[in-house]
């Protein structure tokens, strides 16, 4: 069924062009936010940061929002991302700061142990922030598919991944792999437009290399290669941004077990309320 999933991410890819705006969106985004901090535009750095943590709410609902309804119109995508922005929103912010207090309680007591418990602080943070990440990391789909409230948009992505664990590692394995394959594209691409200038660098001494300033390749490459590496760097997320949303969508749609049914009664009338 992980394959089903894949294949059917691939499909919507394919034959939906509305689900490539979330990839578009993010490749812009990140274009700006490699290009104007080398610019000097360090201050513009936080705003651009705040920019994403908003906009990504919309899109998700508009991605996952067309593809449970199987409407693809833009006024859909636009609608669904409307109506599932503060589903998507809240549950994200809820879980950034339980992550950061956690961090926060489990690095004070760690300081105050001394110098050899701080140094395995490191590790220990981030498996922690690894852990909540991997169980919480379906709520966005869990409030579109299910239209849950905040908490239980996250304790349906924690009873979600613990009923599918071996399915959800392997979601995890083909995104990374995904996201691996696509990096090395993009790496290969950049060193195949900027041989020429970094020629130069063939030419060093390994102690020479290792003297070489993240300024100094700046101005080895110049603004062309400045655009050069933006540019691909655009398209490493575009595509990854949108199969990756693609196929979280596909992989919670096959393997949730059952969209649940909203409670609720009919009056006398036929009218449905839902409690």
């Amino acid at each position: 069924m992980t394959l089903d999933s894949l294949s059917s991410a691939a499909g919507l890819l394919r034959q939906h062009p509305i689900l490539w705006s979330v990839g578009i969106v993010m490749g812009a985004l990140g274009v700006i936010d490699l290009v104007v901090p080398v610019y000097g535009g360090t201050f513009y750095a936080e705003p651009l940061a705040l920019l994403q943590v908003l906009v990504m709410p919309f899109l998700a609902g508009g991605v996952y929002g067309t593809i449970r309804e199987d409407s693809f119109s833009a006024g859909e995508f636009l609608q669904s991302g409307r109506t599932y922005y503060f589903r998507i929103l809240l549950p994200a912010l809820l879980i950034f700061f339980a992550a950061v207090l956690t961090v926060f309680l489990l690095a004070v007591p760690l300081a105050l142990l001394g110098a050899g418990a701080a140094s395995g602080m490191a590790p220990l943070l981030f498996g922690v922030l690894v852990s909540i990440v991997f169980f919480t990391f379906f709520y966005d789909t869990v409030a579109v598919f299910e239209e849950t409230n905040v908490f239980e948009s996250i304790r349906r992505s924690i009873e979600f991944v613990m009923n599918n664990l071996g399915s959800v590692l392997i979601f995890y394995l083909v995104n990374i792999v995904v996201l691996v394959g696509i990096g090395f594209a993009g790496l290969v691409a950049i060193s195949a437009l900027l041989v020429d200038k970094l020629e130069p660098l063939t030419r060093m001494s390994p102690p020479e290399l290792q003297a070489v300033t993240p300024q100094d390749l700046l101005g080895l490459i110049g603004t062309e290669g400045i655009w050069i590496i933006a540019a691909v760097y655009a398209v490493v997320i575009v595509l990854f941004s949108a199969f990756l949303y693609a196929y979280k969508a596909s992989f919670f749609r096959n393997h949730a077990e059952g969209i649940r049914i909203q409670q609720g009664e009919y009056d006398e009338k036929g009218r449905w309320y839902k409690y």
